[in-house]
């Protein structure tokens, strides 16, 4: 069987495509193969290591804000309660000056600016 120029460039031809084929369907090393996923991992290890660090100092914030206003909750609530005794105290000594004579009004201011 005579090869003539065209038969010889199909035969070549068939030969790098099978080589092509081939080589391109053999398994890669497990390093190239995983190389570029195992870069990403990394990356995203790294940033959720930095999400961590920033979620315990928000935490440790919002435990400082809580106890703040528990604090302000507590002063509040005995401010509160002091206006109330105020309250009730100068209650009390108005009603008794709303009851008192003209004579103890007038001996009440004559003692207060003497």
């Amino acid at each position: 069987m005579k090869f003539n120029k065209l038969n010889l460039v199909l035969i070549v031809i068939i030969a790098l495509l099978v080589g092509v084929i081939v080589f391109d369907h053999m398994p890669m090393s497990g390093k190239d193969k995983y190389s570029k996923q195992k870069q990403e991992i990394d990356s995203l290890s790294k940033l959720i290591v930095g999400l961590e660090k920033d979620q315990l100092r928000y935490d440790s914030l919002i435990t400082n804000y809580k106890d703040s206003l528990t604090v302000m909750d507590h002063q509040i609530d005995s401010t509160k309660t002091q206006i109330k005794q105020i309250q009730q105290q100068y209650g009390k000594k108005i009603k008794a000056l709303n009851s008192a004579t003209h004579n103890e009004l007038s001996d009440f201011f004559a003692d207060r600016y003497k």
